[in-house]
Order: C-alpha cells, then structure tokens, then sequence
C-alpha cells in the first residue's frame, strides 16, 4: 500500500511556491533572469553587469581561472568573450521555465537556456547550458550575487537565410 506524501509546514513549505506573498519577489527575480538575455543580445555589458552586485561573481564553465568578481570584471569578462567569437548577428538569448526559490531576501534559480546568433560567414550557432543562479534583494531590487553558467553543448544547424528569402522562393 502507497504511503502518503509527508507534509511539512511553516516557512520551508513555501520555498519555491509563489504565494500573495511573495509572487513579487518572484517576478523581480525573473525579470533579472530576462533583462539578462535582452543586455548581452543587446551587447549592452555594462548594463548587463548592473545586474550584479557590486561584488557579485560570474563563474563560466569553460573560462580558465578563477570567477568574475565586481561588475567591472563582469564586464570585462564579456568584452573578452565577444572579441574572441567572429562577427555576429541577430542573437536570440532564451531562457526556458526557471525554478526560482524565494526565501527571504534572497533567492536561487535554476534555468536552461539556448542562445543562438549567425556567424560572418552566415552559420548559425547554437549554445545550449543552464545558468545556476544566487540572487539577493537590496533596497527593492534583486541583483546576481553569483551566477554560473554551464555550456552543456553547442552546435549548427546550418547556414541563415535572412527574413523570408527561401520561403518566398518556395511558394
């Protein structure tokens, strides 16, 4: 016989439910998460690392040495990052369902993404990862305190064809 989930109750029932009480926090939260995709497809790093603390970190899969720390590094990091990618075009940041955690002030997320753009040479490109995310709320707002990003895969699926060019040739 099928044993009945154990309930608890109190403060940790309600971590990582979305309650009148906190639905606020959890909307900022994803709101950081998507003013991220916007910044970097943007190319606007120094807003994107606004979204940090002061202090805050970005810790990459395949980058050699030790984290980001402070939003200058951060952004810095991501100049270095695009310098070494050839031309690209048309970037499109997608974050898919993230589990938000709210506890407090301060928060986790867990979230896939993909992020695909066209090279110079007209190839799309396809990265593929999750982020793992520690949020803090300061006077209001929530900020990264620390964000990881895994690269799980990338790849192309072949060369880009600008707006509606080869399905206009079809019909």
């Amino acid at each position: 016989m099928a044993r009945a989930a154990k309930t608890t109750s109190g403060p940790a029932a309600t971590r990582g439910v979305v309650t009148k009480a906190n639905a606020a926090d959890h909307e900022g939260v994803r709101q950081v998460l998507s003013h991220y995709c916007a910044f970097i497809d943007q190319g606007q790093l120094e807003a994107l690392s606004e979204l940090f603390l002061p202090a805050g970190e970005l810790a990459v899969s395949f980058a050699e040495g030790p984290p980001a720390r402070g939003r200058a590094a951060i952004a810095a990091w991501y100049r270095g990052f695009f310098r070494g990618w050839p031309k690209a075009s048309h970037a499109r940041h997608k974050i898919f369902e993230p589990c938000i955690r709210v506890d407090g002030a301060t928060a986790t997320a867990s979230t896939y993404f993909d992020s695909d753009f066209v090279e110079g040479g007209g190839r799309v490109t396809i990265l593929a990862g999750r982020y793992e995310d520690e949020l803090v709320k300061r006077r209001g707002r929530w900020f990264f305190a620390r964000r990881t990003i895994t690269i799980t895969h990338h790849y192309s699926p072949g060369k880009a064809v600008e707006g509606m060019k080869r399905y206009r040739a079809r019909r």
